[in-house]
Parts: structure tokens; C-alpha cells; sequence
């Protein structure tokens, strides 16, 4: 509906209050709500504004990604489907999906690097480089970086689960909560998650506070372990059952 959606207004700052919250614009307006959800990603200002500057950790690798349409890779096996691909190190990987209906593949790569720790997500890669760095890797391997034109590079720093969430009337959602290394491709899908569950609960418990632990209490276990399975980088290398992860139903889950 009109007025729901408020184009350049950027936060500086949030103030959380027993009652309710205030949003501080960068053109020194504010704004009193009865609760401030903080869905603004991985250098979120609302989470800095709760819990101050946070001091993540660089893993000493730079991940790639690139989007190629699929006719590229055509009569390619296991293309049309979370496929990963391991080197013989943690340093090196290659995970696949489809985009839009399986008319296009979503590349993400790592390589072991030192000199670039900038944490963008539209920062230009060297594809050249990418490629020489996997030149030793299978033949499909190979085929599905060459498929690709251009590609981003960003650093991935480690941020450890957080105890807390919410202050007073405040609280996090998705990659300003919970930012996770992308080695399990589940990023986007805890922010959805969050999403259901919160809305879930501030529609069912008696107030908002109720609303917020509730939230909180469902949400943190699940991902902080999507967090750490995730940075160890593991899951399903030598097999395993993934219901854990994908059989979860935020629609259903209970909530205390």
C-alpha cells in the first residue's frame, strides 16, 4: 500500500527505548515507532547502534561470484541443482544453482588471498585470475568458470553467533543478526525464515516484548548452527542427511 515503502531515507542511528523505538535520519529527521526491525544487512547500522562496532574476523579467503545463462553449459551433469565441487584444501570451491526457472547458473568460487579484504558485494573480480587459480581442478570444474564473462569479489570475515538480539523495542533480522560465510547458501534463506517466525509471533503473543523473545528463543539455535556448520564447511562432503536444514518449516515450528 502507499506509504509503506519510504525511498532515500537513510538511518544514521537507532535508539531503542522500553516502549518503543526512534529512527534518526541522516538529514536529522527521527521517527518514534512502536518497534524498529533492523533487516539491513551485514554492516547493519542498527545492529551497531545496540551493540557497537563489531570486530569481524578475515578468513584469508576472497569469494567470487558470477551468473552465466545455462545454454553455456549444456548436456553438463548435475548443473540443475545445488552442486559443489571441494579441492583438496578448505581454500577452494565451487558451488552452483539455477536462477529464474533454470534459465541461468549462479557461480560462487573461492581462492585463498591476503591482499583484499574489502567486504563489497559489487566489486569487480579478475575472471583470469579465478580461472588460473583452478586450472588444476576437473574438467566441468573448469568449463563452468569459463562459462562465465564477469565476476564479483568480496572478502568473507567471520562474525561469531551473538547472545543477544533485541534491545528494548529493537531488534535484528536476517544478515544484520546472524552473518554467515556463504558455503552453505543459506544466507538468504535464514532471512526469510526470521521473517515468517517474527511475523508469526507478534501476530500470536499477548504483546510485543512476548513477541521479540519468542522470536529470538526459535530463531538463534537454528541459526547459530547454520553460522558454525556453515564457517567449518563441511556439510555434505562425505554425506549426510540434510532434512536438518531443509525440512525446517517456519510456518509450522513452535513457538514458546
Amino acid at each position: 500500500p502507499e506509504g509503506c515503502i519510504h525511498l532515500g531515507a537513510r538511518v544514521e542511528r537507532v535508539e531503542p527505548g522500553a516502549t518503543d523505538a526512534t529512527i534518526h535520519f541522516a538529514d536529522g529527521s527521527q521517527k518514534t515507532f512502536d518497534l524498529v526491525i533492523g533487516a539491513d544487512g551485514i554492516h547493519s547500522p542498527t545492529r551497531t547502534a545496540l551493540w557497537g562496532q563489531d570486530d569481524p574476523e578475515f578468513t584469508g579467503l576472497v569469494s567470487y561470484r558470477g551468473v552465466f545463462p545455462r545454454e553455456r553449459v549444456e548436456g553438463m551433469a548435475d548443473i540443475d541443482a545445488f552442486t559443489k565441487w571441494w579441492g583438496t584444501s578448505k581454500d577452494k570451491q565451487i558451488v552452483v544453482f539455477p536462477l529464474t526457472l533454470g534459465r541461468e547458473i549462479f557461480v560462487f568460487a573461492t581462492t585463498p588471498q591476503d591482499d583484499w579484504t574489502e567486504e563489497g558485494w559489487t566489486l569487480p573480480g579478475d575472471i583470469d585470475a579465478l580461472r588460473s587459480a583452478y586450472a588444476d581442478f576437473h574438467p566441468e570444474a573448469r568449463k563452468i568458470l569459463d562459462a562465465c564473462d564477469e565476476v564479483t569479489a568480496s572478502a568473507l570475515f567471520v562474525r561469531e553467533p551473538m547472545e543477544r538480539w533485541a534491545k528494548g523495542r529493537v531488534t535484528l533480522l536476517g544478515d544484520a543478526a546472524h552473518p554467515m560465510v556463504p558455503f552453505m547458501a543459506q544466507g538468504a534463506c535464514m532471512a526469510i525464515e526470521d521473517a515468517v517466525v517474527l511475523a508469526r509471533a507478534l501476530t500470536d503473543a499477548a504483546d510485543v516484548d512476548a513477541a521479540l523473545a519468542a522470536y529470538e528463543a526459535e530463531r538463534k539455535p537454528r541459526t547459530a548452527r547454520i553460522q558454525e556448520s556453515s564457517l567449518a564447511n563441511e556439510w555434505l562432503k562425505k554425506g549426510s542427511n540434510a532434512d536438518w536444514v531443509y525440512a525446517y518449516d517456519a510456518w509450522s515450528v513452535p513457538l514458546s
